[in-house]
């Protein structure tokens, strides 16, 4: 039989206190509601709200909910409530028309980084018959791309500037023939294996631009706008219930070069997205760790 003792008791109680303690904060790190972040399948958004994921779970125990929709969408359930914030709104051109519609019921939380959308075309179009969007009205130039150009999603923001440029003639002869990014860059993928002329709506940071020899074509009249930067924007009153969230995501960014690679290296065989963030996260941690903080030099030097 064991003798008893005092500090036996005591010592089991502090035990146990630690035990109830590190339970209730496990519950509450659970019961909190997880964050919604709305996303579309773009290759750079994919890498930007997984990479979030990541370190709003790992640092800051917060549960988080990714759910995917078509932009307009994204944009309509972000003003009604069902999604706390998207990490991809281009402004100011391409995503203008949404914001402008909901603004008012929307918090920008900050830029994660800048890139551009345009016309672009494969290196085996010459430069000398197709350097600019104007070029694209010569006399039998939009017979060599079967007047078609080659472009994402029905309704996104891009197509939307496409369609305004089409209506109000500033390239005619062509139409636009909508398929999903993967299904848009497969058939530049076969056009090009057969040698035939693409005209691709494109944007970046993409793979496209690492894969593809492709170039944008001029366009002094800014039809689709100039450098475009990349907000993280939430639903109005996002701030005030999720503060440490809205700090991170205000100084949350992505170096355009690191953007670029990890897009590059998710799509090698064997390698995945969640794979090169998981590996990118853990190579710059203590930079997340101060965009956690709030800290904008330390996040933005590694």
């Amino acid at each position: 039989m064991d003798a008893y003792s005092p500090y036996k008791k005591k010592r089991i109680g502090w035990l146990a206190g630690i035990a109830l303690t590190t339970v209730s904060l496990m519950s509450h790190a659970a019961d909190q509601p997880p964050v919604r972040i709305g996303w579309v399948n773009w290759s750079d958004t994919e890498i930007t709200v997984k990479l979030a994921n990541l370190v709003l779970e790992d640092q800051l125990k917060q549960p988080v909910k990714l759910v995917m929709a078509d932009i307009g969408i994204q944009f309509q359930a972000m003003a009604n409530g069902n999604i706390d914030l998207i990490p991809m709104v281009w402004l100011p051109g391409t995503h203008k028309a949404f914001y402008d519609k909901y603004k008012d019921k929307l918090e920008d939380l900050g830029v994660l980084y800048e890139g551009r959308i345009g016309m672009a075309v494969p290196d085996i179009v010459p430069a000398s018959e197709v350097s600019s969007l104007a070029d694209l009205n010569k006399p039998g130039i939009s017979e060599k791309f079967d007047g078609k150009i080659l472009t994402s999603e029905v309704g996104n923001g891009q197509y939307k500037l496409t369609e305004k440029v089409l209506n109000d003639k500033k390239i005619v002869g062509y139409k636009m023939v909508a398929s999903s990014e993967s299904g848009m860059l497969s058939e530049l993928d076969r056009n090009l294996k057969r040698g035939k002329w693409s005209l691709v709506n494109a944007w970046s940071p993409h793979w496209m631009f690492a894969r593809y020899p492709l170039r944008y074509l001029d366009d002094p009249e800014h039809l689709f706008g100039g450098t475009e930067q990349i907000h993280v924007v939430a639903r109005k009153g996002f701030s005030a219930q999720y503060p440490k969230v809205a700090q991170f995501f205000s100084h949350f960014s992505i170096p355009q070069a690191d953007l670029q690679s990890m897009m590059s290296e998710a799509r090698e065989q064997g390698s995945s997205p969640e794979k090169v963030v998981a590996a990118y996260y853990a190579a710059n941690k203590q930079r997340f760790a101060a965009m956690v903080a709030g800290n904008k030099t330390a996040a933005i030097n590694p």
